[in-house]
Order: C-alpha cells, then structure tokens, then sequence
C-alpha cells in the first residue's frame, strides 16, 4: 500500500528559484539578442515599448504590475424565489 502524501505530486507545484531565475536570465537573453541591447534593463524597457504596449493585454500587464490589480468586489444581493442570501449571514447591528 502507498503512503499517503496529503495530495502532493511528484514535480507540482512552483518550481524551484534557482530554476525561475534560470528560466528568466534565458529570456531576458533572448529579447536582448532580439532588441539588439546591451543590458539587462535596456532589454527589458525595449520589450515593454516594442511590445507590451502595443496590445491592451500588455498595457493591463504593466498597469497590474505599477498599481497593483484592483479588489474584486462580489455582489450579494441576488433574490431567488423570494430567498434573499442577506436573511442567511446577519451583518451589522441586529435589534
């Protein structure tokens, strides 16, 4: 009988930061020989003005990543057949 392992897989999950960074250096190598710059960070500005921007998936990316992703607010108030989800969890002063 196998032991248990409390749901855990072989190579799941997050890898290692040696291998993210490894991954990293590779394609900032990459854009760096596409962009035809000398540093890391010249590399870096060059993809997020010749590509990023030009998509309003990238200008999302970059907004998300300077002012951080907003608060998803989930709206409770739905009525079904007259249930009310409010009736359910009391919130604020009850008399």
């Amino acid at each position: 009988m196998e032991k248990s392992r409390g749901g855990a897989r072989p190579n799941a999950g997050r890898k290692s930061k040696v291998e993210e960074e490894k991954v990293n250096n590779i394609f900032v190598k990459a854009l760096g020989e596409l962009y035809n710059t000398e540093t890391e960070d010249e590399t870096k500005i060059a993809f997020v003005k010749g590509t990023l921007m030009e998509s309003q998936r990238g200008q999302l990316f970059i907004a998300e990543h300077i002012f951080g992703k907003p608060k998803e607010i989930i709206e409770a108030t739905h009525n079904v057949n007259d249930f009310n989800i409010k009736d359910i969890f009391k919130v604020g002063n009850q008399s």
